[in-house]
């Protein structure tokens, strides 16, 4: 009984915030990342990334003047580009995984300044997990095992700011992605990372 109690308490809490703070927007975002696979923790090894096409939606639903809690749903493809060499030329194989990876992202922004011009600069940051659709190489472009193509668990960090143009909310975005899980079918314990640069539109 008491959890039930529970419950419904904070689905009140939500509904209440919900309805107190009228800047709740659905938005899409749209964009380019470079990724690549690499040892977890060795941020300085980022050669052979690869470029990949950035879309998604987004909830953003403000929990205070300057907190707001940002579910999203998002198509990334993350990767490396492995160079090897053999009788003295150099092969180039790309390795690629594809995403639908789901951030939780909670959003510190600039109150002030969005009170006074309806622009701010934010900063958010979260878990994510991300569920792959296919894997492949290429040149090959051969399917791989269905142990490359776990669910990847990993963290978000990034800055942004937005502004109305046109009377619509645009929102520029710059993130940083950092994988937790391992990834199979690599000659190192490798995980995925990403810096990606969106624009979006808060509808």
């Amino acid at each position: 009984m008491k959890s039930k109690q529970s419950i419904l308490l904070t689905l009140a809490l939500i509904l209440t915030t919900t309805a107190t703070f009228s800047q709740n927007h659905f938005g899409l975002r749209t964009g380019v990342a470079a990724t690549t696979l690499s040892e977890l923790g060795n941020l300085p090894d980022n050669n052979h990334f690869i470029f990949s096409y950035v879309a998604g939606a987004f909830y953003d639903l403000q929990l205070s003047k300057s907190v707001a809690f940002q579910p999203e749903i998002n198509y990334i493809m993350k990767g490396r580009d492995n160079e090897t060499t053999e009788l003295n030329t150099t092969v180039s194989t790309d390795f690629k995984l594809h995403y639908l990876q789901v951030p939780l992202l909670f959003q510190y922004r600039d109150a002030i300044s969005f009170e006074k011009s309806g622009s701010f600069f934010f900063v958010n940051g979260g878990p994510y997990a991300g569920f792959a659709l296919s894997s492949q190489t290429h040149p090959s472009n051969a399917a791989l095992t269905p142990e490359s193509s776990k669910t990847d668990l990993g963290l978000i960090l990034g800055v942004g700011y937005q502004t109305p143009i046109c009377k619509k909310n645009i929102r520029f975005d710059i993130r940083y992605d950092m994988g937790l899980t391992s990834i199979a079918n690599q000659p190192s314990d490798y995980r995925t990372k990403a810096l990606s640069l969106t624009v979006g539109i808060a509808l």
